[in-house]
C-alpha cells in the first residue's frame, strides 16, 4: 500500500519548467544552477510524462528572480509564446478552430499539464471573463505567467498582435509599476483584486485561429485522449484530483461522476483509492481544504463566496468544516494572516 493521501499537493508538467530554465539560461543564468534549484536532472527535464510538485517550480522562480534581480520574471516569461511549453495541449491550441475551442480542450485535458490551478470561463454576449484559480498559495510569478501567457497565446493564435482585453486582474499587490503591465496588455490592470483573470470581448473568443486544421486537431485530440487513458492507468490519483479540482467551481462531484470520467466502474475506482490508503471523500475534503485556504489567503472574496465556490450547501457547513481543518473560523484565519500570526500550511 502506498503512502496515505492526507494532503493535496498540486503538480505541474515538466515542459513549462524546461521552458523557464531555457529562458533563464538565455538571460545569463547557469543551467546547472537552475537544474539544482528545481532539483531535476537533464534526463528528467526531457521526460514529457513527468509531473512534479509545483513547489519545485516556485523554488526555481525564487532562485531565478533573485539572481536576475527581477520581480517581473513571471510577467516577462509569460509574454514568450512557445507551442511546446504545454506539450500536446499547445499544439491542440494551435490547430483549434478558435480560442473558445482551444480553451475547451485545455479544460478537458487539464490533468496532462498538472493540477496547479483551475481555469474558468464565464461567457456573455458582450464580454467574457476568464479566471484562473490557483490550487495553492502561489507566488505572483505564477499568476502573472498564467494570465500573461493566455494573452500571448491569444495574440499569436489569432495573429492579432494588439489584441486587448477590457481589463486584467491580479489578487496580489503590484511588485512593479502598473504602467509596465498596461503597456503590454493595452488595457487597465488592477492589483489587489478579487480574482486572477481577464475580461475580454466575447467576439475575440470566436476569432479564427490562423493555423486552424481540423484534421490535425482531431489527431492531436485522439493522442491527448490516449495519454489521458495512460495517465489514468499509471497515475489515477492525479486524474481524480484534477477532476475534483476543476469540477468544484460548478458543483461537488460524486464518486460515480468521477469514475465515469476515468472510464472506471465505481468499485474499480474505490479499489484504486484504497491502494493509496484513502477514499473519495477524503480526497475531496483535502482539496476543499487547500482551496479554502487559497481563497482566504489570496483573494478578498467574502466567506459566503468561498463557501459557494467550494460547494457547501450553507455557510455554516463551511465554517464547521473549516474549523475542523484549522481549529479556527474562516474570518479569524483571514484576520490572523493579515496580522502575520499564522503560516500558510
Amino acid at each position: 500500500m502506498q503512502t496515505p493521501f492526507t494532503t493535496f499537493e498540486p503538480k505541474i508538467a515538466v515542459q513549462p519548467i524546461r521552458s523557464l530554465i531555457n529562458y533563464c539560461e538565455r538571460n545569463g543564468l547557469a543551467r546547472g544552477d537552475l537544474l539544482q534549484a528545481v532539483s531535476l536532472s537533464e534526463e528528467q527535464l526531457n521526460d514529457s510524462r513527468l509531473l512534479i510538485d509545483v513547489q519545485r517550480c516556485e523554488e526555481l522562480y525564487a532562485f531565478a528572480s533573485k539572481a536576475l534581480h527581477d520581480e517581473m520574471l513571471g510577467f516577462k516569461f509569460g509574454q514568450l509564446f512557445e507551442s511546446d511549453r504545454w506539450g500536446v495541449l499547445g499544439y491542440i491550441a494551435l490547430t483549434s478552430l478558435n480560442l473558445a475551442d482551444a480553451m475547451k480542450a485545455q479544460y478537458k485535458f487539464q490533468s496532462l499539464s498538472g493540477n496547479m490551478g483551475v481555469p474558468t470561463l464565464t461567457l456573455d454576449d458582450t464580454n467574457s471573463t476568464l479566471q484562473w484559480v490557483p490550487a495553492y498559495n502561489c507566488s505572483h510569478h505564477i499568476s502573472e505567467q498564467i494570465i500573461t501567457g493566455f494573452i500571448s497565446l491569444a495574440r499569436t493564435l489569432t495573429n492579432k498582435g494588439q489584441l486587448a482585453p477590457e481589463g486584467v486582474f491580479f489578487t496580489h499587490k503590484a511588485h512593479s509599476k502598473g504602467a509596465y503591465y498596461e503597456a503590454y496588455f493595452n488595457c487597465p490592470v488592477k492589483f489587489d483584486s478579487t480574482f486572477n483573470g481577464i475580461v475580454i470581448p466575447s467576439t475575440e473568443l470566436q476569432a479564427p485561429i490562423r493555423k486552424s486544421d481540423s484534421e490535425l486537431n482531431k489527431v492531436l485530440c485522439d493522442r491527448a485522449n490516449a495519454m489521458l487513458a495512460q495517465q489514468t492507468f499509471n497515475a489515477p490519483m492525479e486524474v481524480i484530483k484534477g477532476h475534483i479540482l476543476k469540477t468544484l467551481s460548478d458543483h461537488v462531484p460524486e464518486i460515480e461522476e468521477a469514475a465515469q470520467h476515468l472510464g472506471l466502474s465505481v468499485r474499480s475506482m474505490q479499489r484504486k483509492l484504497q491502494e493509496h490508503g484513502t477514499s473519495f471523500s477524503q480526497v475531496l475534503d483535502a482539496i476543499r481544504k487547500e482551496m479554502a485556504l487559497t481563497y482566504l489567503r489570496q483573494t478578498q472574496n467574502s466567506v459566503l463566496y468561498v463557501s459557494d465556490r467550494l460547494g457547501f450547501s450553507e455557510q455554516s457547513a463551511f465554517q464547521r468544516a473549516f474549523k475542523r481543518w484549522t481549529g479556527m473560523t474562516p474570518r479569524r484565519y483571514r484576520s490572523a494572516i493579515t496580522k502575520g500570526h499564522t503560516d500558510t500550511n
